[in-house]
Formats: structure tokens, sequence, C-alpha cells
């Protein structure tokens, strides 16, 4: 990447993100706007020329539908990055589509995985799978613990989705339910037969249920390692706790605080931490700050390498499809259309971190990506 200045015609791109709601995300918009100023003042933008974004941040589905609309009939727009959304997603979908192509860090929906002209850059809950592999392989689980909220239909069919993978590699799993507003797990904990197993495998994603968890834990007793998600890593889970819990987390980019495994890797975690040293100050998680600084990277590596002077929505969209890989910090290698029934999502590998306490972080898998397992034919990967 040049350094410098862009000057010259802009390069036009859109952002859709959801600030307000149970979907908010107002630092996706920080870390993207603040990317992009970095990549224009000092990096030389788009061969030469600065990228121009253009926000929309829709509070409902008609607004989110109108925002599509409104970047497909801009003529200068070159693509579109997601952040989160919420609401009418296959409208939205449906309006972009045609015309302009989208770029997103990961899909929230299966209209997201389905979406044509739409290049998401890890399989986020689609790629839980994972987990899987790691539980056999690097825990050699016999017996898994499996928890989440009661009464959501994504995540029930994502659980009994992870329980049917682990009973077909051998490993016996035991599934209880919570309340998803309650903050006491005592009872699914123990319903769970958590103390039994070799692992603990939660599904929540509020700091309200990640204080329950490990309060539920601890008042059992309950001394079985856990792996979750990223969602624990917040502020308000630390004021409540005082500390992130000393847990596994599954995660889809390399960790900015883990030792990396080889000397590109360790350039990219310090130049990366260089940056967000600011946005850390300003209360950004890191977790998000590499999630977003990614997708920005990756706009700019895919806008700088398309054909003609500046890009076009045509000459994105085709070499975005074409784009293999690798992800700054992130995955090794992207496919898109390769994976059944999640035609727009590039890769479904996932990593596994385990939080050693006082900011510090270890690799659990050596620096190795985990892949879902291969399962028996009908079963969804």
């Amino acid at each position: 990447m040049p350094s410098g200045k862009a000057a010259g015609t802009p390069v036009r791109v859109g952002l859709i993100n959801t600030e307000t709601g149970a979907a908010a995300s107002p630092e996706t918009t920080l870390v993207i706007e603040e990317a992009v100023r970095s990549i224009n003042e000092e990096f030389g933008g788009v061969k030469g020329h600065p990228i121009e974004l253009r926000k929309c941040l829709p509070t409902d589905s008609g607004q989110l539908v109108r925002c599509a609309q409104d970047f497909a009939a801009d003529p200068s727009m070159a693509a579109v990055l997601q952040g989160t959304l919420e609401g009418d997603v296959q409208g939205f979908h449906a309006a972009l589509a045609p015309k302009v192509p989208l770029l997103g860090g990961l899909p929230f929906s299966d209209a997201d995985t389905r979406a044509p002209n739409a290049y998401y850059l890890n399989g986020g809950q689609y790629g839980v799978l994972g987990i899987v592999s790691y539980a056999r392989d690097f825990v050699k689980a016999k017996k898994v613990s499996l928890i989440a909220a009661a009464g959501f239909a994504a995540t029930e069919l994502a659980i009994n989705a992870v329980k049917l993978a682990l009973q077909a590699v051998g490993i016996n799993a035991t599934v209880a339910t919570f309340p998803y507003d309650s903050t006491d797990l005592t009872g699914a904990v123990t319903a769970s037969r958590a103390q039994e197993a070799d692992l603990i495998i939660p599904a929540v994603s509020t700091p309200q249920q990640c204080v329950g968890l490990s309060n539920a834990v601890r008042q059992l007793g309950v001394d079985t390692p856990i792996l979750t998600f990223t969602g624990c890593l917040g502020p308000d889970v630390v004021k409540a706790l005082g500390d992130y819990p000393r847990w596994q987390y599954i995660a889809f980019t390399i960790s900015p605080d883990a030792t990396a495994p080889d000397d590109l890797t360790a350039w990219q975690v310090r130049a990366f931490n260089e940056w967000f040293e600011p946005l850390a100050a300003r209360g950004v998680t890191r977790n998000g700050g590499v999630q977003n600084f990614q997708l920005a990277i990756t706009l700019t590596k895919l806008l700088s390498s398309t054909s003609g002077d500046v890009p076009t929505a045509a000459t994105m969209a085709a070499r975005t499809k074409a784009f293999t890989g690798p992800v700054w910090m992130g995955v090794p290698r992207l496919a898109y259309g390769a994976i059944p029934g999640l035609p727009a999502v590039g890769s479904l590998s996932s990593r596994v971190y385990v939080y050693l306490g006082n900011g510090s972080w270890g690799d659990t898998t050596g620096g190795k990506w985990l892949e879902p397992p291969a399962l028996p034919q009908g079963g969804r990967r």
C-alpha cells in the first residue's frame, strides 16, 4: 500500500450500520471512519484516490430498504460495507444486489448468507461448528454441556446443530436452557450436567448472561473449562466482575492480544495495535476494532486491485467474487460459492483463544485454524 495523502476523484463507498436498538454497534461506524481516514491521509487511498464514505444509519426496516435503494441509485457507488443490520434484511439485499456489491465481516441472518452480490469474510454464527473440531481434537472431550437462552428459534437451531454434530463425532452432549432475560443461570448449569462435562459451551451473548454464568459456576463450584463467544468481552462485564472471565473464546479473526505464531502475523498485530491505541482510549473493544479494521483494509485491497483507474460497482463485484484471501488478521483462504447453502460466506474457519487474566491471552490451537468436522451426509455444515 503506497504512502502519502490521497487526492483526485473520490471512490464512493457506502456504510450501512445500526446504531440504535438491540443490534446497535456505534463502534462499527467509529472504527470504519477512522480506518478510512488513515487510508486516505497516510496510505494513498485507492490508487491515489480518496475513499468517500457515505453512511446510512437506519433505525427501522423501512429505512433499511431505503438505504439500499439510495446506494443502488448512485452510479458512483463502488461497494457497500455492512456493519450490523436489524429489520427487513431480505428486502435490503433485494434492493441492493442488482447494482452494488456488499462486503461484510460476518452474516447475521440466513438472508445474509444467501444474498447475491454479497461477500462475508467469515461465517460468524454459521462457523461455530469449528468448536466441534476443537472439542474433539484439542480438548479430547467425551461429554459436553450446552447452555442457551430459550425462546429464540435461531439460537435453538444453532445449539441443536452443535449437539447433533458433537454426537456425530462420538461426544455426548446435554442441552439446558434459561430464560433470555434471566440473571440466574444456576438451574441451567446444573441441568446441563456441567460438573461431569469436559467442556461447557454456553451461547451467552449479553453482559447480563455472561455475568450470570460466571456467578453460577462459581456458586456451584464448577471448574469445567468454558468455551463461549466474544460477546462476553465488553466493559460491562469487566465492571461487574472486575475482569473478563477466564474462559476460552471462539473467534473469527486473529487476536491482537495473544502471541502471534509467525512473523507476518506478528507484524500485522503490531501494526493494528499501534493504530488502534487512540480508539482504545475512547472505549472501543479490541475485538470490534479488529473486525472492522480488517473490513476496511480488505475493501481497500480489493478496490486497489480492480481494473481501470477508478473502481466501479461492476469491477468491484468481479474482483471480490474471485478473491481467495488471505484476509488481514483473518482467515487464510476464502472460497465464495463453495459452501453448500451459504454462497455469500467465504469461510467457516475459526480460532479459539483463552483468557489468562490481567490482560493476558493464550492461543489454544497453536496458530491453527479450525474447520467444521466432516459430518454424515444430510447434516448442514
